[in-house]
């Protein structure tokens, strides 16, 4: 158990650092493209508004000291905000002109050396053809505006950027990647010092289990006794069948607890086939007179050939505590129903289900929907706390790990606060 709750602390911790990684990695990357599209969206839409040229009269050249800037020039250079004063030279784009029906007009690659006018056209007639208005083509952003003669489209190198930005993907994934290792590592080592001692503490809670049930056994053995005696010499009265109800409870609390203990212990038990049809119907057949003293029903539903991976002695036990806990608990009159199904054939995945449904009283407190936490330790309801069903509240935990071991789960649900299900999936062998 130890090292489950060590591999799920692992791995809610790993989950953690990677989710954050992500969000971090995801926005700066995401940010950094959305510079690079701002950045050529402008520079396009500025291109466009000069027929595909930067403005002659540019607002980043030095005015003679004392001259006042002309309102125009002022609006161009609000234009170029946020721009290096280099854009209109650094900047490599080029233009193709198509008329109405697709043809190239005229191609303009003066500001770019690495197109020639033969591939400027294919990419114009690329364009055309899939009829976008801005977008990439490569590492080319574009943008298509109507012209007097037709369209013209206007593209701009991106490549410096798009490499920055492929850099730094690729950078930021490689230091992720670095960082989870490290942080993997870190945790890997630090847990095991800290579940260093959530380990003795919990070897320490094992042995005080298994110690005090030997202790336990003596004293419980010498009242068991000394009952018998006192019977023996004429002095039976209901006190004495109390005590020996009692020693009889606490002698199956403590091997109930011893028997959790164990089950604890064996994380990865040696799974068999075992004929899960058969030990139902052996398992109803034993609790089905104990019913009918109780004056409640017991039916039984049992797929016939039913094989499930486990040991048949869990197995037993689990279907035996089971229909205890729906004896005990069941309402006055009440209706018991033991079902067994395959919901999954198959050899490879497949599953089974069992189910065992009984009615319960309006006072259990049980009340509808999931009921997961019966099977806590000790845990009852308040009614069934002052009940006479003798019940110790650590039945079901116990069927819990059994079906665990097995690799199966369980769950209870009650759909209407008046009955409750426990329903149990194991793996079909």
């Amino acid at each position: 158990m130890i090292r489950r709750l060590r591999r799920n602390f692992i791995t809610v911790a790993m989950c953690s650092v990677l989710a954050v990684l992500a969000v971090i990695v995801c926005s700066l990357n995401v940010a950094s493209y959305r510079s690079v599209v701002d950045r050529a969206d402008r520079i396009l839409n500025m291109l466009a508004e000069n027929g595909g040229h930067f403005p002659e009269d540019t607002p980043f050249g030095r005015r003679p000291e004392g001259e006042m800037e002309p309102p125009p020039i002022r609006e161009e250079r609000e234009k170029f905000r946020g721009m290096s004063p280099e854009t209109p030279y650094d900047t490599r784009f080029f233009s193709v002109r198509l008329d109405e029906s697709g043809e190239v007009i005229s191609v303009d690659t003066g500001r770019i050396a690495a197109v020639e006018t033969d591939e400027a056209a294919e990419y114009a007639k690329q364009i055309w053809r899939q009829g976008k208005r801005t977008g990439f083509l490569g590492d080319y952003r574009f943008l298509r505006q109507p012209s007097e003669d037709g369209v013209q489209i206007i593209f701009v190198d991106c490549g410096t950027q798009m490499d920055a930005f492929r850099g730094l993907v690729l950078t930021s994934a490689g230091v992720s990647l670095l960082g989870m290792t490290a942080v993997f590592l870190l945790v890997l080592y630090f847990s095991r010092k800290v579940f260093v001692t959530v380990e003795e503490s919990y070897a320490r809670q094992k042995r005080f289990i298994t110690d005090a049930s030997h202790e336990l056994k003596t004293p419980l053995a010498i009242i068991s006794a000394n009952v018998d005696i006192l019977e023996m010499e004429g002095q039976e009265s209901r006190w004495s069948a109390s005590i020996r109800n009692q020693v009889e409870r606490l002698r199956a609390l403590t091997e109930q607890l011893v028997a959790l203990s164990r089950l604890e212990e064996e994380e990865k038990p040696e799974l068999w086939a075992c004929d899960l049809s058969a030990l139902a119907a052996q398992t109803g057949e034993m609790f089905e007179p104990l019913a009918r003293a109780g004056a409640k029903t017991l039916t039984a539903e049992i797929e016939e050939g039913v094989v499930c991976a486990g040991q048949e002695d869990g197995l037993r036990r689990m279907l035996s505590l089971l229909l205890d806990n729906a004896l005990k608990y069941s309402s006055p009159q009440g209706e018991i129903r033991l079902r067994l199904e395959t919901v999954k054939p198959g050899k490879k995945n497949g599953r089974v289900r069992l189910t065992v449904w009984n009615t319960v009283d309006r006072e259990s407190g049980i009340a509808p929907g999931n009921q997961d936490v019966l099977f806590e330790r000790f845990y009852r309801t308040d009614a069934s706390r002052n009940s006479a069903t003798g019940g110790s509240g650590i039945g079901l935990s116990i069927v819990k790990a059994i079906v665990e071991q097995y690799r199966g789960s369980i769950t209870a649900q009650s759909e209407d606060g008046k009955s409750i299900s426990f329903i149990i999936s194991l793996h079909s062998f």
